[in-house]
């Protein structure tokens, strides 16, 4: 988490008496940055986790939240008003108060209360900080309230026992997770169907697709001798499922490990919302794949065979299988838009940098240590195979997506939102 806050959510008590880019220690081993933008995102995070949030909406929310800081910031140091980072917290308290309004009494309101009371403002600071603060929150909410994504999509699987190779619902699913986001409007990305083209899954019957099947009811498998304790742990430390900050995240916290402690507020608001709109269009991006290709989830396929396998009833995965079609791996084409933290850092993912500790969400595992981005990408995606919800081609091409998204965001995203 990145900062405790004074809220009824997480139930701690903190006075945020100033915007200084102060650091503290998440962990005995953690040293990560403080300031307007790490502390809503701590909020939204929080809210996500205690609303049970999907990752595929939390995505949104993160993408408005740090969206609007940005361009807060941005009005307020084109305007020269004399604190910035207050229009900032008066755009993350927007967005999130319209979004989530019974959250605002009991917790958005104290927040920014806490942040700008101790700084006593005069009335004409005040009403500039808002004025910035809200402009772009405003206009970006409306501008979004049509962009597909609360139009009902009327979409029904093919029934069980169904044909090989196509989507059903998996045993005690009802309903297929946010099928409205295949149809969405993206933030950034001009169109989903431009990152179509991984030739969507592998065919049933090929020797392809059977070296995937095979690997999934080895190591992706509950009851296989032969998957290790480590692959299953794997999984779970990854799952990032109900009552978690999401995959989308665990990432800022990732980020922050990553970067270190001297980030400034500028860098942060940018590096946020470029990691934010990564994963939500990344994830549009894959939505669109999901129901175009509509391919069967391991649990269907190896249970329900094909002609080059009798069906296998015992397999169990280790993970729940979320409610959405297979191809891609969206999980991973979240993990690939860490891209934009190489970029800022201006390294390549594979190259070795200072060592830095990850920490999961929903399971009491050990933290884990990785000395490269692309360590933790791979990891994201392979997380998948181990719990037995993916084949190993969602995942290579999941995680690809992700990685084309990030690109793509990183070199247009001052073309469209400007630059502090």
């Amino acid at each position: 988490m990145a900062m405790k806050l004074a809220t009824n959510l997480v139930g701690c008590v903190c006075i945020l008496a100033c915007f200084s880019s102060c650091v503290y220690n998440a962990s005995a081993t953690e040293v990560l940055v403080d300031n307007v933008i790490t502390q809503w995102n701590s909020v939204a995070q929080q809210v996500v986790r205690t609303l049970g949030v999907p990752n595929q909406i939390a995505s949104r929310i993160y993408s408005f939240v740090h969206i609007s800081q940005y361009k807060a910031l941005q009005s307020a140091y084109e305007k020269r008003i004399s604190h910035p980072e207050v229009a900032a917290a008066y755009a993350a308290h927007y967005v999130l108060s319209e979004l989530f309004p019974t959250q605002q009494s009991p917790i958005f309101d104290g927040v920014i209360n806490n942040q700008v009371t101790p700084l006593k403002l005069s009335e004409n600071q005040t009403a500039e900080a808002k004025d910035n603060g809200l402009a772009f929150a405003i206009q970006l909410l409306r501008n979004r309230t049509n962009d597909g994504s609360q139009t009902w999509a009327d979409f029904h699987p093919v029934p069980p026992g169904g044909p090989v190779g196509e989507y059903q619902f998996t045993p005690n699913q009802t309903y297929a997770l946010y099928p409205q986001l295949a149809q969405t409007t993206p933030i950034l990305i001009m169109s989903p169907k431009t990152f179509d083209i991984y030739r969507g899954p592998l065919k049933i019957p090929s020797q392809e697709y059977d070296a995937d099947y095979n690997l999934t009811i080895t190591i992706g498998n509950a009851n296989s001798p032969n998957q290790t304790l480590y692959e299953k742990a794997t999984a779970k430390f990854w799952e990032a499922g109900s009552n978690t900050s999401t995959i989308a995240g665990q990432l800022f916290n990732i980020t922050l490990a990553i970067v270190g402690p001297n980030l400034s507020v500028n860098e942060t608001a940018e590096l946020f919302a470029k990691l934010a709109i990564s994963g939500y269009d990344g994830g549009i991006a894959g939505w669109y794949q999901k129901y175009k290709y509509l391919f069967w989830r391991p649990i269907t396929a190896l249970r329900q065979g094909d002609p080059n396998h009798k069906p296998d009833p015992m397999f169990t995965p280790v993970l729940k299988t979320p409610p959405h079609p297979e191809f891609p791996s969206t999980h991973s084409v979240v993990g690939g838009g860490l891209i934009v933290v190489a970029d800022f850092l201006g390294i390549p993912i594979t190259k070795q940098i200072k060592p830095f500790i990850v920490n999961t969400e929903g399971y009491f595992l050990p933290p884990r240590t990785f000395y490269s981005i692309n360590d933790v990408i791979q990891e994201i995606g392979l997380s998948r195979v181990y719990g037995g919800i993916h084949f190993l081609k969602s995942v290579s091409n999941g995680t690809q997506l992700g990685l084309k998204v990030g690109e793509y965001v990183q070199e247009n995203f001052e073309k469209v939102f400007g630059k502090i």
